[in-house]
């Protein structure tokens, strides 16, 4: 397109395109590395990447040809970037597992049945240990200064 030629968005609609389009390349990113064969095995998460070496090359050139597109959306609407700080990422996702995690408390547990002495008695320290964990994590994310508070 003509550099000169300015095509007509409004505020809102740039905010949204340009929304839309960062999730989209944060997708690309993931796929990208399953085409670079990422396969993560954690203690009780595992990723199985049984991609050919032809599905990885067509997923690099499939990223490669949208994210041309993309930069052409980006240059000829005059989008912004969206940049995302990692510490606020970790901040975040920490602090968002929060009260899911809080949900292995024999309180929260009750609601799916009666929970037997034994198994309160096992949950309760390690739950207590995962939301101290997480308070630590989103300290580690937060702000320079910013020390954690353990879980009482």
């Amino acid at each position: 397109m003509n550099p000169a030629t300015r095509i007509p968005i409004n505020a809102n609609q740039s905010r949204h395109v340009a929304a839309l389009l960062a999730l989209l390349d944060e997708t690309l990113s993931l796929f990208q590395e399953y085409a670079r064969g990422r396969e993560v095995r954690s203690v009780c998460y595992e990723e199985r990447n049984r991609l050919t070496e032809e599905q990885r090359a067509d997923l690099l050139a499939t990223v490669s040809r949208m994210r041309s597109l993309m930069a052409e959306l980006k240059t000829d609407l005059r989008l912004p970037a969206r940049v995302e700080d990692v510490g606020k990422r970790i901040w975040g996702h920490s602090a968002g597992f929060f009260d899911s995690v809080a949900e292995l408390e024999v309180q929260h547990l009750r609601g799916y049945g009666e929970v037997p002495p034994a198994l309160e008695a096992y949950l309760a320290p390690r739950a207590r240990a995962l939301l101290n964990e997480l308070q630590t994590l989103s300290g580690i994310g937060g702000e320079a200064g910013e020390k954690p508070r353990p879980c009482r």
